[in-house]
């Protein structure tokens, strides 16, 4: 696991996280309470995972220096600056096409497969590895849930509970904790604890474990999600969204933030055309 940096730096970057492990956590709640609280965030949202039939979405980040040494497969840097992606949720597909330093990654995860193909200066590149498909398969699916939130948990997630409330972003939030079955990418079931604001409906936070490679197995990593805008489908979107890995060791990862919106072939959001 992280085996990309040696012990002593490992054991320097020791995990500070003040973060429960999903999945870990005692509930406060029953089932159908935590159950309640994410229908209640899907349908104030107009429950986009089972009411869209389209939508691509536009992203531009930048990753840590750090998080790059310690997964290079799975951050993929070099590829992942920005990307074009376009989620079809009733066909369970996912076109993904990123964009960086060393050439375009286009992914396509179309129920539980999942094809890559890398092109550098025009050309392909040749076959991806096992790892590097199982890498994109796990960020296709985190995206995912990143973009439908709530709408998303609401539909796919089982075991759900309820946990206690905690403050973020200004606002009290309801926790609820669960497990995906199949997990994120080719991961059997992954945990998660969805923050959701308790007045707004919004999803502030997604902490989730990524067991889907070797080398990310048994870590945990969460993120913050804000400058959420009403777009004119009547929907919340976040717009901006910072990860941390949390074990086994706890640094600043990935930001990133929306740069184009279109629902149903409705083109909603380039940055600065969305009122303040």
């Amino acid at each position: 696991m992280f085996r990309h940096l040696p012990a002593l730096a490992l054991a320097a970057l020791a995990s500070c996280s003040t973060l429960e492990v999903p999945g870990e956590v005692s509930p406060v709640g029953d089932p159908a309470a935590a159950r309640a609280l994410l229908d209640r965030a899907a349908k104030r949202n107009r429950d986009p995972w089972n009411s869209l039939r389209e939508v691509r979405v536009g992203y531009d980040g930048e990753w840590t220096g750090i998080v790059k040494r310690l997964q290079p497969v799975l951050v993929d840097a070099e590829h992942r600056k920005s990307s074009q992606e376009r989620y079809q949720p009733r066909q369970r597909r996912i076109e993904q096409t990123h964009r960086g330093p060393a050439g375009v990654k286009r992914v396509v995860r179309d129920g539980r497969s999942v094809e890559v193909v890398f092109k550098h200066q025009g050309e392909n590149r040749g076959p991806a590895s096992e790892e590097e498909r199982a890498a994109a398969a796990l960020v296709a699916d985190a995206y995912q849930v990143f973009l439908f939130g709530p709408s998303y948990l609401n539909a796919e997630a089982e075991e759900l509970e309820q946990l206690a409330a905690k403050e973020l972003g200004g606002e009290l939030c309801d926790r609820i904790q669960g497990r995906l079955r199949p997990g994120l990418g080719f991961a059997a079931e992954d945990r998660f604890i969805a923050w959701i604001g308790r007045d707004s409906g919004r999803m502030h936070r997604f902490q989730f474990t990524i067991d889907g490679l070797a080398s990310t197995r048994g870590a945990d990593v969460d993120v913050t999600f804000s400058g959420f805008e009403r777009l004119a489908d009547g929907r919340e979107w976040p717009t901006r969204f910072v990860e941390y890995v949390h074990r086994p060791v706890f640094v600043k990862a990935h930001e990133w933030e929306m740069t184009s919106l279109e629902v149903d072939g409705r083109k909603l959001l380039p940055k600065g055309e969305v009122g303040r």
